[in-house]
């Protein structure tokens, strides 16, 4: 393959790269997410600054991979971008509510939550002169919904021991950097660090929860593993489990009803703040460029 054959590649790569960066930055949030709601300053701020950033880095990708452009010198290290899917699951600590209505505080256990679908997009680099450390940015959104249900209460309410809830999308949009770690198995003249490469990463996250009537922001963190495989020189596909833990989550408007019957909708006892911790669980698969 020639030189310049060479070049236009990388610069084709970098344009895929820079493009899947600024959508990443402005991936739209369902309509129920709208930011003009109560207690969204900090997305609502955040929104049109990363919006803003997105587009400019999306034109400078296209000004410097322009037609003509002078050669640039390669930063060295391996970069890679990649997509993923797969399922979402709740932990046990989400499932034991706190929350307070006008009657008063009580506790909540046994909350149950559906398994959603993951997506994401993640952009990673790895050192050049220690191949076996790297950095990892990466966003995924999923959707993990409460269904109605009866819970226990704590203390109990008129004589009860059961209470309800009702049903709720639960959208949750999480953002992470991580310190990632890796290593690799059979190399060879194409991988030379080695075809298959387990990897680990941890580091902070940024968690938005989307709930009926209201949203909560909180910092997380973020825990990862996986086997990745060089199916290509430059291509790999990627097996992961990736762990998010929140802490004090809260979440305004949440109503507490009496337990379910026969006859509809039960009775509401009370609506207030609930506070809970929340992790989560990601299975994914994926594939990935490298350059």
């Amino acid at each position: 393959m020639s030189f310049k054959g060479e070049r236009r590649k990388m610069r084709s790569g970098l344009r895929v790269v820079v493009v899947l960066v600024a959508l990443m930055v402005l991936i739209p949030s369902p309509r129920n997410m709208a930011l003009a709601g109560g207690g969204d300053t900090a997305v609502a701020i955040a929104a049109p600054i990363f919006g803003v950033l997105g587009v400019a880095a999306l034109g400078y990708g296209m000004w410097i991979n322009r037609p003509g452009a002078p050669e640039r010198p390669r930063i060295p290290g391996e970069f890679y971008v990649g997509g993923f899917a797969g399922g979402s699951f709740v932990g046990p600590t989400a499932r034991n509510w706190n929350i307070n209505i006008p009657d008063g505080a009580f506790n909540l256990t046994d909350m149950k939550y559906n398994v959603g679908v993951v997506g994401g997009l993640k952009f990673g680099y790895f050192c050049d002169k220690f191949p076996y450390a790297g950095l990892e940015a990466e966003t995924n959104f999923t959707r993990n919904d409460i269904r109605m249900q009866n819970v226990n209460v704590s203390p109990a309410i008129s004589g009860s021991s059961i209470a309800s809830v009702p049903a709720q999308r639960l959208y949750i949009w999480t953002m992470a950097l991580k310190l990632m770690g890796r290593y690799g198995f059979f190399k060879d003249q194409e991988v030379p660090f080695g075809r298959l490469q387990p990897y680990v990463g941890i580091g902070p996250g940024f968690v938005v929860i989307y709930g009926q009537n209201d949203s909560a922001k909180n910092f997380s963190l973020e825990l990862q593993a996986g086997l990745r495989y060089m199916a290509l020189k430059k291509v790999s596909i990627f097996a992961e489990y990736k762990f998010s833990q929140q802490w004090n989550v809260e979440l305004e408007g949440q109503e507490l009803r009496e337990p379910l019957g026969p006859l509809g909708d039960p009775a509401l006892i009370g609506r207030g703040k609930a506070k809970f911790d929340f992790d989560s669980h990601k299975f994914a698969v994926g594939v990935a460029y490298h350059w």
